[in-house]
């Protein structure tokens, strides 16, 4: 039996449009960071830091677990629609600011070293792009921000 993306899970709730989105999204990211922490492991620092690309993305140890930091939470928010709409939100402004820092220096955070740094920020800024359109997608979905938020009011399932 296969499974649609309305079908009830375990816990009789349905799981919506974003929460699938937030599971898939941040698969491909974590799976992303790990390809760049296998392609380049080192957390050396400064300019002369080593670095690999890996679809487009300067990686080293410190990016990769920065992706790791930034999306794993996902797979727990996940859980719920308002959890997910506002974990969307909150990485998209996370991803954002390194962003507008790499457009400005090649050495983010004085730590990570990118060579790449303009493909580097517009990666990020387009992560967010798709972030913030996905929440958005599913507020409209919802008939508003309120209605988004309305599972907050409900305790956890487990």
């Amino acid at each position: 039996m296969t499974r649609t993306i309305y079908q009830e899970t375990r816990s009789g709730t349905r799981w919506t449009f974003t929460q699938w989105a937030v599971l898939v999204v941040c698969t491909v990211h974590i799976l992303w960071a790990i390809a760049g922490f296998i392609a380049e492991p080192s957390f050396e620092v400064g300019h002369h830091a080593p670095t690999q690309k890996v679809l487009g993305m300067d990686y080293n140890g410190w990016h990769a677990v920065a992706g790791l930091a930034l999306f794993a939470p996902g797979l727990f928010l996940c859980r719920r629609n308002s959890w997910s709409v506002l974990y969307l939100l909150a990485a998209a402004v996370a991803g954002t600011v390194p962003g507008i820092w790499a457009l400005i220096s090649p050495q983010v955070m004085w730590v990570m070293h990118m060579p790449d740094n303009v493909t580097d920020a517009l990666i990020h800024f387009a992560t967010a792009a798709v972030l913030v359109l996905i929440a958005v997608v599913q507020i409209r979905r919802d008939g508003g921000w309120a209605n988004t938020m309305s599972d907050l009011r409900r305790p956890p399932t487990s």
